[in-house]
């Protein structure tokens, strides 16, 4: 009788937790304000964002025409075409670097994707193209990719240009006019006296991050 008795209190207990954690993330509820680290997130229907498949189509024949033949042609090979990521991995660093930017008061106003590219890419000793992404900022009315890690850690806006220029390249996308003044007809944009000139306000070596990339690359699987 105590052991029916004792199923049936932890049963209640139970109960009444699932229900409290469905109540604090009820995001319907707009006087619901989430607790620390946690983000809502409503469907709010179609967005704007959204492509119709004559723009998708359209899109995809002009990438056949204008860069699969030059890219064969440069690399021997068919470049990676797919890059997929797994949803629950994106879900929770989206969640991590919401969290980081909101502790160091910097707003996240975009994510940039980034083209770069993997040397032996799972061992196949062939370089394929892979995307790094990570969170933006409004600086003067522009998109300006920023680290959440080191913003956090230094206590101020660490953009990513500043961190790479600290790690010795050369970042000149932020702007046009970084691009006009920094384009090299080599296309070398490691440079050590920028290293050099960062070591006083950022320190340098393999720092953690707030940029991500874990997908499969798809050629050549």
């Amino acid at each position: 009788m105590k052991t029916n008795r004792l199923v049936l209190f932890l049963s209640i207990v139970m109960i009444g937790f699932l229900t409290s954690c469905e109540k604090k993330c009820n995001c319907d509820d707009q006087n619901f304000t989430p607790p620390d680290g946690t983000f809502c997130y409503v469907d709010e229907g179609r967005t704007e964002e959204m492509l119709d498949y004559t723009e998708i189509v359209a899109m995809l024949r002009n990438y056949d025409a204008t860069r699969i033949a030059p890219l064969e042609k440069a690399l021997g090979y068919e470049d990676s075409r797919l890059n997929t990521y797994n949803f629950e991995g994106f879900k929770k660093y989206l969640g991590h670097i919401e969290n980081l930017s909101k502790k160091a008061k910097i707003k996240i106003s975009g994510i940039s994707f980034i083209s770069a590219a993997k040397a032996n890419y799972d061992g196949t000793k062939r370089s394929y193209q892979d995307l790094i992404y990570i969170p933006t900022t409004t600086v003067n009315g522009k998109q300006i990719a920023f680290d959440p890690v080191q913003s956090l850690k230094q206590g101020k806006l660490v953009t990513f240009k500043e961190m790479l220029a600290a790690n010795g390249y050369n970042w000149i996308y932020n702007s046009i006019e970084d691009f006009k003044k920094g384009k090299r007809p080599d296309n070398n944009y490691s440079t050590q006296q920028q290293q050099q000139q960062q070591k006083s306000t950022i320190l340098t070596g393999n720092q953690k991050s707030g940029a991500g990339n874990w997908g499969q690359l798809t050629p050549p699987k």
